[in-house]
Protein backbone atom coordinates (compact mmCIF):
# COMPACT_ATOMS: atom_id res chain seq x y z
CA UNK A 1 0.00 0.00 0.00
CA UNK A 2 1.21 3.65 -0.58
CA UNK A 3 0.13 6.47 0.70
CA UNK A 4 0.67 10.28 -0.07
CA UNK A 5 -1.17 12.05 2.24
CA UNK A 6 -3.73 11.25 5.58
CA UNK A 7 -6.92 12.86 6.47
CA UNK A 8 -6.04 13.43 9.93
CA UNK A 9 -9.15 15.90 11.57
CA UNK A 10 -9.89 13.34 13.96
CA UNK A 11 -6.40 12.60 15.71
CA UNK A 12 -7.16 15.29 18.47
CA UNK A 13 -10.00 13.88 19.53
CA UNK A 14 -10.05 10.47 19.01
CA UNK A 15 -10.66 9.05 22.30
CA UNK A 16 -13.71 10.85 22.38
CA UNK A 17 -15.17 9.60 19.38
CA UNK A 18 -14.10 5.68 19.98
CA UNK A 19 -16.01 6.23 23.21
CA UNK A 20 -18.97 7.99 22.35
CA UNK A 21 -19.47 7.66 18.84
CA UNK A 22 -17.07 4.55 17.74
CA UNK A 23 -19.77 1.96 17.78
CA UNK A 24 -23.04 4.16 16.99
CA UNK A 25 -23.22 3.63 13.30
CA UNK A 26 -22.83 -1.29 13.38
CA UNK A 27 -24.69 -0.85 16.34
CA UNK A 28 -27.61 0.88 14.45
CA UNK A 29 -27.15 -0.56 10.65
CA UNK A 30 -24.85 -3.92 11.36
CA UNK A 31 -28.17 -5.61 10.45
CA UNK A 32 -28.26 -3.67 7.25
CA UNK A 33 -24.41 -4.25 6.44
CA UNK A 34 -25.45 -7.98 6.88
CA UNK A 35 -28.48 -7.65 4.68
CA UNK A 36 -27.07 -6.19 2.10
CA UNK A 37 -23.65 -6.90 1.96
CA UNK A 38 -22.10 -9.40 3.92
CA UNK A 39 -24.73 -12.09 2.40
CA UNK A 40 -23.63 -11.25 -1.15
CA UNK A 41 -19.61 -11.97 -0.61
CA UNK A 42 -19.69 -15.08 0.93
CA UNK A 43 -17.84 -16.30 4.59
CA UNK A 44 -14.28 -15.65 5.38
CA UNK A 45 -13.32 -13.45 2.41
CA UNK A 46 -11.29 -10.53 2.07
CA UNK A 47 -12.77 -7.38 2.97
CA UNK A 48 -11.84 -4.00 3.34
CA UNK A 49 -13.16 -1.16 5.99
CA UNK A 50 -12.30 1.73 4.53
CA UNK A 51 -12.34 4.74 6.84
CA UNK A 52 -12.75 2.29 9.42
CA UNK A 53 -12.29 4.71 12.57
CA UNK A 54 -11.92 2.89 15.85
CA UNK A 55 -12.66 -0.72 14.46
CA UNK A 56 -15.92 -1.59 16.34
CA UNK A 57 -17.30 -2.41 12.35
CA UNK A 58 -14.43 -4.30 11.37
CA UNK A 59 -14.71 -6.64 14.62
CA UNK A 60 -18.21 -7.00 14.07
CA UNK A 61 -17.19 -8.75 10.63
CA UNK A 62 -14.20 -10.54 12.43
CA UNK A 63 -16.04 -12.06 14.86
CA UNK A 64 -18.08 -13.53 12.19
CA UNK A 65 -15.16 -15.12 10.19
CA UNK A 66 -14.28 -13.00 7.70
CA UNK A 67 -10.59 -11.17 7.32
CA UNK A 68 -11.05 -7.94 7.62
CA UNK A 69 -7.97 -4.96 6.60
CA UNK A 70 -8.89 -1.58 8.22
CA UNK A 71 -7.64 1.86 6.68
CA UNK A 72 -8.27 5.44 8.35
CA UNK A 73 -6.25 8.54 8.08
CA UNK A 74 -6.45 8.67 11.90
CA UNK A 75 -3.21 7.14 13.26
CA UNK A 76 -4.70 7.97 16.31
CA UNK A 77 -8.18 5.74 15.79
CA UNK A 78 -5.67 2.95 13.86
CA UNK A 79 -4.64 2.99 17.88
CA UNK A 80 -7.79 2.20 19.14
CA UNK A 81 -8.95 0.25 16.39
CA UNK A 82 -6.29 -2.68 16.96
CA UNK A 83 -6.82 -2.63 20.41
CA UNK A 84 -10.60 -2.81 19.30
CA UNK A 85 -10.34 -5.39 16.59
CA UNK A 86 -6.61 -7.64 17.56
CA UNK A 87 -7.88 -9.94 14.64
CA UNK A 88 -7.92 -7.59 12.15
CA UNK A 89 -5.11 -5.75 10.25
CA UNK A 90 -5.26 -2.14 10.09
CA UNK A 91 -3.02 0.73 8.69
CA UNK A 92 -3.01 4.79 7.91
CA UNK A 93 -3.56 5.81 4.90
CA UNK A 94 -6.37 7.91 2.71
CA UNK A 95 -8.68 6.76 0.64
CA UNK A 96 -8.15 9.64 -2.21
CA UNK A 97 -4.39 8.13 -2.29
CA UNK A 98 -4.11 4.72 -1.77
CA UNK A 99 -3.44 1.22 -3.95
CA UNK A 100 -4.29 -2.03 -3.73
CA UNK A 101 -4.55 -4.64 -6.91
CA UNK A 102 -7.31 -6.85 -6.66
CA UNK A 103 -7.58 -8.05 -3.15
CA UNK A 104 -10.89 -7.45 -1.71
CA UNK A 105 -14.61 -9.41 -2.17
CA UNK A 106 -15.94 -6.50 -0.48
CA UNK A 107 -15.55 -2.69 0.57
CA UNK A 108 -16.93 -0.83 3.31
CA UNK A 109 -17.01 2.39 4.02
CA UNK A 110 -19.78 3.96 6.45
CA UNK A 111 -20.94 6.33 9.28
CA UNK A 112 -21.10 9.48 6.13
CA UNK A 113 -17.18 8.75 5.99
CA UNK A 114 -16.90 10.05 1.88
CA UNK A 115 -19.17 12.64 2.55
CA UNK A 116 -15.77 14.01 4.04
CA UNK A 117 -14.82 13.99 0.53
CA UNK A 118 -15.34 17.69 -0.93
CA UNK A 119 -15.90 17.75 -4.30
CA UNK A 120 -16.53 15.66 -6.93
CA UNK A 121 -13.13 14.99 -8.89
CA UNK A 122 -11.77 13.95 -5.67
CA UNK A 123 -14.72 11.45 -4.90
CA UNK A 124 -14.32 10.13 -8.24
CA UNK A 125 -10.44 9.35 -7.29
CA UNK A 126 -12.10 7.43 -4.48
CA UNK A 127 -14.11 5.56 -6.31
CA UNK A 128 -11.76 4.21 -8.73
CA UNK A 129 -8.66 3.17 -6.13
CA UNK A 130 -12.10 1.15 -4.53
CA UNK A 131 -12.54 0.07 -8.27
CA UNK A 132 -9.00 -1.20 -8.60
CA UNK A 133 -8.67 -3.27 -5.14
CA UNK A 134 -11.43 -5.13 -5.26
CA UNK A 135 -12.00 -8.70 -7.41
CA UNK A 136 -13.58 -9.20 -10.30
CA UNK A 137 -17.22 -9.15 -8.90
CA UNK A 138 -16.43 -7.35 -5.78
CA UNK A 139 -18.67 -5.56 -4.00
CA UNK A 140 -18.65 -1.96 -2.95
CA UNK A 141 -20.95 -0.54 -0.27
CA UNK A 142 -21.15 2.93 1.63
CA UNK A 143 -23.50 5.01 3.15
CA UNK A 144 -23.73 9.08 2.50
CA UNK A 145 -25.66 11.96 4.79
CA UNK A 146 -28.06 13.48 1.98
CA UNK A 147 -29.77 16.77 2.14
CA UNK A 148 -32.84 15.76 4.38
CA UNK A 149 -29.90 14.39 6.87
CA UNK A 150 -27.91 17.62 6.70
CA UNK A 151 -31.05 19.55 7.99
CA UNK A 152 -32.44 17.04 10.33
CA UNK A 153 -28.99 16.30 12.38
CA UNK A 154 -26.62 19.12 11.72
CA UNK A 155 -28.35 22.06 13.62
CA UNK A 156 -28.00 23.80 17.10
CA UNK A 157 -25.51 22.09 19.57
CA UNK A 158 -24.94 19.53 22.18
CA UNK A 159 -22.63 18.44 24.67
CA UNK A 160 -21.47 15.21 27.10
CA UNK A 161 -20.24 16.68 30.60
CA UNK A 162 -18.36 14.33 33.20
CA UNK A 163 -16.23 14.94 36.12
CA UNK A 164 -12.72 14.78 33.77
CA UNK A 165 -13.96 15.35 30.62
CA UNK A 166 -16.44 17.25 28.75
CA UNK A 167 -17.50 17.45 24.70
CA UNK A 168 -19.68 20.17 23.31
CA UNK A 169 -20.24 20.23 19.59
CA UNK A 170 -21.98 23.14 17.50
CA UNK A 171 -23.10 22.08 13.92
CA UNK A 172 -24.61 24.09 11.19
CA UNK A 173 -25.61 23.06 7.49
CA UNK A 174 -25.11 25.51 4.72
CA UNK A 175 -27.96 24.86 2.00
CA UNK A 176 -26.17 27.26 -0.80
CA UNK A 177 -22.88 25.43 -0.19
CA UNK A 178 -24.27 22.04 0.66
CA UNK A 179 -21.27 22.14 3.07
CA UNK A 180 -22.36 20.58 6.96
CA UNK A 181 -19.66 21.86 9.32
CA UNK A 182 -19.03 20.71 13.36
CA UNK A 183 -17.18 22.19 15.21
CA UNK A 184 -15.86 20.42 18.51
CA UNK A 185 -14.14 21.14 21.64
CA UNK A 186 -13.03 18.68 24.42
CA UNK A 187 -11.33 19.07 27.72
CA UNK A 188 -9.82 17.02 29.69
CA UNK A 189 -8.66 16.94 33.07
CA UNK A 190 -5.77 15.38 34.21
CA UNK A 191 -3.38 17.44 36.61
CA UNK A 192 -4.66 20.72 34.86
CA UNK A 193 -7.85 20.74 32.25
CA UNK A 194 -6.54 20.71 28.57
CA UNK A 195 -8.45 22.58 25.57
CA UNK A 196 -9.13 20.92 22.32
CA UNK A 197 -10.67 22.58 18.98
CA UNK A 198 -11.49 20.66 16.07
CA UNK A 199 -13.65 22.09 12.82
CA UNK A 200 -14.94 18.84 10.70
CA UNK A 201 -16.91 19.91 7.51
CA UNK A 202 -18.55 17.29 5.32
CA UNK A 203 -20.48 17.81 1.58
CA UNK A 204 -23.94 17.08 0.62
CA UNK A 205 -23.90 15.03 -2.53
CA UNK A 206 -26.99 14.40 -4.61
CA UNK A 207 -27.56 10.77 -5.34
CA UNK A 208 -27.55 11.17 -9.28
CA UNK A 209 -24.20 12.88 -8.93
CA UNK A 210 -22.81 10.05 -6.79
CA UNK A 211 -23.93 7.50 -8.91
CA UNK A 212 -22.71 9.22 -12.37
CA UNK A 213 -19.41 8.73 -10.91
CA UNK A 214 -19.78 5.06 -9.55
CA UNK A 215 -21.13 4.62 -13.37
CA UNK A 216 -17.58 6.83 -14.63
CA UNK A 217 -15.48 4.45 -12.53
CA UNK A 218 -17.10 1.26 -14.26
CA UNK A 219 -18.74 -0.19 -11.36
CA UNK A 220 -21.85 -2.00 -12.35
CA UNK A 221 -25.30 -2.61 -10.93
CA UNK A 222 -25.61 0.55 -9.48
CA UNK A 223 -28.38 0.60 -6.29
CA UNK A 224 -29.59 2.63 -3.76
CA UNK A 225 -31.83 2.11 -0.58
CA UNK A 226 -32.89 5.39 1.63
CA UNK A 227 -32.50 4.19 5.43
CA UNK A 228 -35.81 5.23 6.46
CA UNK A 229 -37.94 5.32 3.92
CA UNK A 230 -36.57 1.78 2.45
CA UNK A 231 -35.02 0.08 5.14
CA UNK A 232 -37.42 1.13 8.18
CA UNK A 233 -35.04 3.08 10.52
CA UNK A 234 -35.63 6.04 12.15
CA UNK A 235 -32.57 7.73 10.89
CA UNK A 236 -33.54 10.72 8.23
CA UNK A 237 -31.57 11.19 5.25
CA UNK A 238 -29.22 8.24 4.75
CA UNK A 239 -28.87 6.76 1.72
CA UNK A 240 -26.46 3.49 1.29
CA UNK A 241 -25.24 2.77 -2.23
CA UNK A 242 -24.55 -0.78 -3.40
CA UNK A 243 -22.40 -1.84 -6.57
CA UNK A 244 -20.54 -4.19 -8.39
CA UNK A 245 -16.89 -4.47 -10.36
Amino acid sequence: MLFSSRYVDYDPFAWFYDRYWGDVFSERYFDIIEKLFLSHIGKNTNVFDLCCGSGHLARRMSDLGYRVSGMDGSAALIKLAKKNSPKSEFSTGDARSFTIIDKFEGVLSTYDSLNHIMDLVTLGNVFNNVYSSLKKGGLFMFDMNMEDGFHERWKGSASIIKEDHVLATNATYDSKRREGTMRITTFVREKRWSRTDVTVVEHCFTKDEVTNRLSKSLFRDIKTADSHRELGKAEVGRTFFICVK
